[in-house]
């Protein structure tokens, strides 16, 4: 198939959810002047003084960009040390010194504490190398407005809301793991100040349950923020710790009301399920022919703009300093329409698909699987689907070993897997693909062959391409 035909079959995701560049710069003009700039991050997870490196410099793309706040939706200090929020703050007042930009405007803190933010000494103990004094001295758990006040030079409220240019911000800090504590009273208590005839803004630490990335993902809390900014569909709620990447169009979601997941400014987690990939906190022996991709360099976060009738994500990486996907819209006011429902996009996402006379081939040799057990494996090879030569980009491949057993085929085994650097912009997962089996997971002394299919984040698969039959009997010695 070639790229002409592809794109014709494939029509552009409908109205305006999901723009490519050039559409997109188009598109915009119509929009009129922005009303209001936020840059977005969550999980920056500060260790060492060293750490704020791209902190400052994401913090230094939004200043040039003009945002009149910046959101960060937990997770600061990663070990909960006050010297570790310090550095946090020493770096925000370097880029925005007294809150302010270059030319003199406010620049809004929409800042909340994350679970790693908030342990006493004893959990710190418990999980970190550090001395018992200074986990005495400087947890922040029970000290969390003494701590806040210090250092960002406001009082500290579990639940606060502040005014951006007449925008509403929620921000809820973190309580337990089950979710925020009393905030349909709070919701209760500021509705006659929320807005019915623009969108408010509402962020905590864990996603609210079955929203963003859901069902899968990790870090949902158990509902209770889901039931409550359900009565309020012109909220757009922003949420963190499962460090999901932006990539994943999953990431936004549209029911009752609108929820975005903000990824992470210190790295990201792939969903398990592949062999490359692994669940967080999944204890169980996993046996893969793979490590897990290293995605240190998965540093992300978001500019949105706000428009009149539109908003605008910007899905942003800080490593390479690329633009990681077309950007996504929002069309105002939001009526219930679920135009970025998972189920309304995977009906229309266009399915990633090989280029014409694209090839898989194998090679055979020695290799460790996950746990450094020698195998001897046989591994597939296969180029990247791209946009740029498809016009859409495969999220992850289905990788199927078929066997020949007398007169019949049987698909014998089936992985999924990740390209090497399917969480960062295009430009860095141009490599092959592969995916290793050993030979100990396919039938003895067969002949097998590979098929591959590309797969978008729906789950929707593009035709395979196949490689030639190669044998699983031992290779005899020369």
């Amino acid at each position: 198939m070639n790229r002409r035909s592809f794109l014709q079959r494939s029509a552009a995701i409908a109205g305006a959810v999901c723009l490519d560049f050039p559409a997109f710069a188009e598109k915009v003009k119509t929009f009129g002047d922005p009303k209001l700039k936020i840059g977005i991050l969550s999980d920056v997870h500060i260790r060492h003084k060293g750490d704020t490196k791209y902190f400052q410099h994401a913090l230094e793309y939004f200043r040039d960009n003009n945002v009149d706040g910046v959101m960060v939706a937990g997770d600061i200090a990663d070990w909960a040390l006050e010297s570790q929020l310090q550095w946090f703050g020493e770096t925000w007042y370097k880029v925005f010194p007294k809150d302010k930009a270059p030319d003199g405007h406010h620049v809004e803190k929409l800042f909340i504490y994350g679970n790693h933010d908030v342990k006493d000494a004893k959990a710190i103990l418990k999980k970190y190398k550090v001395t018992k004094q200074q986990a005495e001295a400087e947890a922040i758990g029970p000290r969390r407005a003494e701590v806040w006040k210090r250092i960002f030079k406001e009082k500290w409220s579990p639940i606060y809301m502040k005014d951006i240019k007449g925008y509403k911000f929620i921000g809820a800090h973190f309580t337990t793991f089950d979710g925020i504590d009393n905030l349909q009273e709070y919701l209760d208590s500021v509705k006659s100040q929320l807005p019915t005839d623009k969108p408010f803004f509402y962020f905590q630490h864990m996603h609210p349950k079955d929203t963003c990335s859901a069902p899968w993902t990790w870090g949902q809390d158990n509902g209770k923020t889901t039931a409550a900014l359900s009565k309020y569909p012109n909220v757009i709620s922003f949420s963190g710790h499962s460090h999901t990447p932006l990539i994943d169009e999953k990431t936004i979601w549209q029911g009752a009301f609108t929820s975005v997941g903000t990824a992470s400014l210190s790295y990201v987690i792939p969903f398990g399920g592949r062999e490359n990939s692994a669940h967080t906190g999944d204890k169980s022996v996993i046996h893969s022919q793979m490590k897990k991709i290293d995605t240190k360099d998965g540093k992300q976060g978001q500019l949105m703009t706000v428009y009149a009738d539109h908003i605008t994500l910007e899905r942003r990486e800080f490593v390479y300093d690329q633009q990681l996907a077309d950007n996504w819209i929002i069309n105002l006011p939001y009526d219930g329409d679920k135009e970025l429902s998972f189920e309304r996009r995977a009906k229309i996402a266009p399915i990633p698909q090989f280029v014409t006379g694209s090839k898989v081939t194998t090679t055979r040799a020695m290799g460790k699987d996950r746990q450094n057990k020698e195998e001897d494996q046989i591994t597939v090879h296969f180029p990247s689907v791209l946009k740029k030569t498809m016009g859409v980009r495969a999220f992850e491949y289905e990788v199927q070993a078929e066997m020949e057993d007398y007169d019949t085929c049987k698909i014998i085994c089936t992985k999924r897997v990740f390209s090497k650097g399917f969480y960062l912009a295009e430009a860095q997962d141009e490599a092959e693909v592969i995916c290793p089996f050993a030979v100990s997971e396919l039938a003895p002394n067969k002949k097998v062959r590979f098929y591959v299919r590309p797969i978008n984040c729906f789950g929707k698969k593009g035709e395979p391409i196949c490689s030639d039959w190669v044998t699983t009997a031992k290779p005899k010695k020369a």
